[in-house]
């Protein structure tokens, strides 16, 4: 039965950070603007922009022209910074920025073949314990500081999760990559000493709206009356982490593509409707 079913938009397949591009919240724009600048007022400048720009403009989706402009421009700010960071709260898109900003960091830090890009994925550990977070982090330090002695000058180490380092390691990195020459981008959900603001991810309700439409847009008609009910019924102002709405979406249209056929097998059957939430849509884990 279930390989008959509609696919679920909300699969990770289709909401992994590779899969989709980035798109910065409704009506911001970068300034071109000097680093020390950008860092004291682009939260406060872009919320501003946001709230001033007419909805008809907010509706619309980002041209792409404009997400290779924002990269440009924060590969620029790291050209000048060294060491950059890019921050936000957990599912607000950082790590979908890194895969839509890899061409852009590609082109400019290993145009001549003896420079690279290395990109490390730091992740917490299983166990959350005292002693196993001091192990975890002395081990992800170490890791980034042997890729760190394995790069030419002029190279970039990138770094997700980069909060996962201790305070003090860190400032060990940032200090030995700016003594060999190599650029540091990084990114955490926290603001991190050593590491220049880049830029900042943020959810807003329109970029919500945006993206699950993109994600929509081959849905049955079913999927798409679902899911478009489910986020009439939700306070979208209070959401923050896109990578959470998307597993609950995920599990509230898998309940709905595997309850409807039972359903109808049941009254077809003559025989009462007996439907098991959760364990049918666990064992897909969302692929």
């Amino acid at each position: 039965m279930n390989a008959a079913l509609p696919k679920n938009p909300f699969s990770t397949r289709f909401t992994r950070p590779e899969a989709v591009a980035y798109q910065y919240p409704s009506g911001y724009r970068l300034a071109d603007q000097n680093l020390s600048g950008f860092q004291q007022h682009h939260t406060v400048a872009s919320r501003a922009v946001r709230e001033a720009a007419p909805e008809s403009s907010l509706s619309k989706q980002r041209d792409p022209a404009d997400a290779a402009d924002l990269c440009h421009r924060i590969v620029r700010h790291l050209q000048s910074a060294k060491c950059g960071l890019i921050v936000g709260p957990h599912g607000s898109g950082k790590t979908t920025l890194l895969y839509t900003l890899m061409p852009f960091l590609v082109a400019v830090f290993q145009g001549d073949g003896l420079r690279q890009v290395r990109r490390m994925q730091l992740t917490m550990p299983f166990d959350n314990g005292m002693w196993s977070r001091f192990r975890h982090a002395r081990g992800s330090v170490q890791a980034a500081e042997q890729c760190l002695r394995s790069l030419q000058p002029g190279s970039l180490l990138v770094i997700d999760g980069v909060e996962q380092i201790s305070t003090r390691g860190l400032r060990s990195l940032v200090r030995k990559s700016r003594r060999r020459d190599i650029f540091l981008l990084a990114t955490s959900h926290v603001r991190v000493v050593g590491l220049s603001v880049l830029h900042h991810t943020e959810v807003d309700v329109m970029l919500i709206h945006s993206l699950a439409d993109r994600l929509l847009e081959d849905a049955s008609p079913l999927v798409v009356e679902v899911v478009s009910r489910e986020l009439e019924c939700r306070d979208l102002n209070a959401c923050t982490n896109l990578r959470d709405l998307w597993f609950e979406l995920y599990d509230i249209v898998q309940d709905e593509l595997l309850v409807g056929p039972m359903n109808l097998k049941d009254i077809s059957d003559g025989g009462s409707i007996v439907s098991g939430h959760g364990s049918q849509h666990a064992s897909d884990s969302r692929r």
